[in-house]
């Protein structure tokens, strides 16, 4: 009866068609080994050394390059090389506030965490810039909630807590494609625009065109302005609306087109 090679010999015998011998493959793992001791050893170490420094730093680029990545997938203004430098810089950020009271213990009025919390107050006013209101509408909170997400990041590994910035990267991750989905599939993702109802009337009535702009249910409003012109006895309605993925435009244009006094509409985002 033939009987099966150990395990040992199939693996050698697996090795040997590939010109690797048992002895060359137990000083790869041997030397792989050493590797994962040293960086392990190099993330452990509490002193601000060159290596402790290469290896931060090099993490704090690969997490904000995640979520750069997936910004920049979704062609946002702040992208992968933005949220890589946010991330890397608040890593050196925190590493100096490390590195000064080691190496100056004298410093009596030196304060570890006053060059990360500036950070903080700092990225704020980046974030600011990434949000843009236009004609009633708002973009980028997102984008600028990242922004900041991401200086947290950073600061977090160059503290040492690395598996904690690794699990807040993939949180923002699970955050940012996931519950997108969760919106689309419940619409509870609508967009704000600013719709401008023209009427030849002086009075119109501004109830009865509320009614026929929300009677879908796949538009709300949220707040009405109403200007008068004298001169020429028209005025416009504006409404602030929340819009659902679902809405037609053109539908609504339909309805509305059918009351006398309306002569325009207009909505922009």
């Amino acid at each position: 009866m033939r009987s099966d090679p150990p395990a040992d010999s199939r693996t050698t015998m697996f090795l040997s068609k590939f010109g690797i011998g048992n002895h060359q493959s137990h000083l790869d793992m041997d030397i792989f080994q050493h590797i994962i001791d040293s960086l392990g050893a190099v993330a452990a170490d509490e002193k601000i050394g060159i290596g402790t420094c290469l290896f931060k730093l090099l993490m704090s680029l690969l997490l904000g390059s995640v979520i750069g990545f997936e910004r920049q997938m979704r062609r946002r203004d702040a992208g992968l090389r933005t949220f890589t430098l946010i991330c890397v810089g608040s890593t050196m950020a925190m590493l100096v506030s490390i590195w000064i009271p080691q190496n100056y213990p004298d410093f009596l009025n030196g304060d570890p965490g006053r060059i990360a919390a500036q950070v903080l107050t700092g990225i704020g006013f980046l974030g600011a810039g990434a949000i843009i209101q236009s004609k009633g509408g708002i973009s980028g909170l997102t984008t600028a909630a990242c922004i900041w997400l991401v200086s947290a990041v950073g600061l977090g590994v160059g503290a040492g807590l690395y598996l904690a910035s690794a699990v807040t990267t993939a949180l923002t991750l699970f955050v940012l494609c996931s519950l997108e989905r969760f919106e689309k599939r419940f619409y509870l993702n609508g967009v704000n625009k600013v719709l401008s109802v023209r009427c030849s009337a002086a009075q119109p009535d501004t109830e009865h065109i509320a009614r026929v702009v929300q009677q879908d249910g796949k538009l709300t409003i949220m707040s009405t302005s109403f200007e008068h012109n004298f001169d020429t006895g028209t005025c416009t309605v504006t409404y602030h609306v929340n819009v659902k993925p679902t809405f037609s435009q053109t539908t609504l244009c339909r309805q509305l087109s059918e009351l006398d006094y309306v002569t325009g509409v207009k909505m922009v985002s």
